[in-house]
């Protein structure tokens, strides 16, 4: 006689597939799977759940947007054995990425035996290759965007911050030395911000990686904007250059410009998108009829989200700079109380433009100049559309100067020096060395 069907929480689904419990509500959202409910409303998953949820993994791992998924796979469980050829056909080609960066890695390694002096366009590949990895000494392991993610059995969060460069809701490059500078850009932020929320930093261990309290994380980002600018598919600039007047709850008046400033600043929420698919925006009356938030969650939330982006608008003008906008992320602690996660007024979650030189660009129709990744985001958008087209190669120099463009903005953020490691030790074997105490910790 067989045994009964395991069915597992959503918890544990999670852990045993490495992925995060908001990329399997999100799943559920897209109806990509569905989970069975027990007699009490639990959700669970079982074998048939279980094998879907592969195959739904597989094919987004080959790099399909959650939707295409979707199509791909119906209602239907999909020829598993079709969908296993798919994926051995993408291992095949990544055993082949890693065969390539080990020869590039031995090749440089062999120039320096034979007393070569390399220069930094020789190093840049060599870093974009080999730099970031995961680190499977580490348990539970989930990748993000940029930030590699560990949980640790006791609640604690590893977080790695990667120089990977993500926009239009993909890895374009990589960015030496920005790992560091989001980091260190975040701490500095969540330093002057606590008296506003609580935060979820426990330790700086590395100067990528930040050792932080789990949290039960909120669907929703929440994303704030003081001007009408923006270059991805919910920035409020392209949806006002559309046509609509309406969005996100608020009403926008005609005849604005490109990157002019907002009567207010306005909150513009969006669903919080599994790695690889897109953000949808959403109106306060979505998230609550959806229940993403409760009213009284959204209300805090709400006059949270306002309270940071005036004290970074305030820091930042001490320093020359305008804070056009910026998302933040939050959780809930074991007590149910709200707590600011992930990143604050870095290079990557907000847009930062030059106060000297706004006024005279802006009259003359010319993008403000930036501390952001608007820098390889522009250059992108304005060679293919990015979210149907193949991406071009993006230039070596480009990336140098972005590399250079990130150094700037820490420093002219925060006002201190960017210290710049020592590059005789490889950043991933530093970051072992600075975690050696996390490592062996168990599942």
């Amino acid at each position: 006689m067989s045994p009964p069907p395991r069915f597992f929480s959503p918890a544990e689904t999670a852990r045993r597939l490495k992925v995060s419990t908001k990329a399997l509500r999100l799943y559920e959202t897209l109806g990509l799977v569905k989970p069975v409910r027990t007699s009490t409303g639990w959700r669970t998953y079982g074998p048939g759940q279980m094998v879907r949820l592969h195959q739904v993994l597989a094919l987004k791992h080959l790099g399909l947007p959650l939707r295409r998924v979707g199509e791909l796979l119906g209602d239907q469980l999909a020829d598993l054995d079709a969908v296993l050829r798919l994926q051995e056909t993408a291992l095949r080609g990544r055993i082949a990425d890693d065969a390539r960066r080990l020869a590039l890695l031995v090749a440089v390694r062999r120039r320096l035996a034979a007393g070569e002096t390399l220069s930094v366009d020789d190093l840049t590949p060599l870093t974009r290759e080999t730099v970031m990895n995961d680190l499977p000494e580490l348990p539970n392991h989930y990748e993000g965007k940029v930030r590699d993610n560990y949980d640790l059995p006791d609640g604690r969060r590893v977080i790695v911050a990667s120089d990977r460069l993500s926009a239009f809701d993909l890895n374009l490059c990589a960015v030496p030395h920005k790992g560091q500078v989001l980091t260190q850009t975040a701490r500095y932020w969540f330093d002057v911000t606590g008296d506003i929320c609580p935060n979820h930093v426990i330790a700086y261990p590395d100067p990528n990686v930040l050792v932080c309290r789990r949290l039960e994380m909120l669907p929703v980002e929440m994303v704030v904007r003081g001007y009408l600018a923006g270059t991805t598919s919910t920035s409020v600039l392209t949806l006002y250059q559309a046509g609509q007047r309406e969005m996100y709850g608020v009403r926008l008046p005609d005849g604005m410009r490109p990157n002019q400033a907002l009567p207010a600043p306005i909150l513009t929420p969006t669903s919080k998108a599994a790695h690889g698919d897109h953000d949808a925006p959403l109106s306060p009356a979505q998230i609550l009829e959806q229940g993403l938030l409760t009213a009284d969650q959204w209300d805090e939330l709400s006059a949270i989200t306002l309270a940071l982006y005036a004290r970074g608008c305030d820091l930042a003008a001490t320093r020359g700079l305008i804070l056009a906008d910026t998302k933040y992320e939050f959780g809930l602690d074991p007590d149910g109380r709200i707590v600011l996660a992930d990143e604050i007024h870095t290079p990557d979650s907000s847009r930062f433009w030059r106060s000297a030189t706004y006024e005279d660009r802006f009259g003359c129709g010319e993008r403000p100049d930036s501390f952001d990744k608007d820098f390889v985001r522009s250059w992108v958008a304005a060679r293919c559309d990015p979210y149907k087209d193949p991406i071009p190669e993006i230039p070596e120099e480009m990336i140098l100067a972005t590399s250079d463009v990130y150094i700037e903005a820490f420093e002219t953020i925060t006002g201190q020096p960017f210290v710049k490691p020592d590059a005789g030790e490889p950043v991933l074997a530093r970051i072992r060395r600075n975690l050696a105490q996390f490592m062996g910790t168990g599942a």
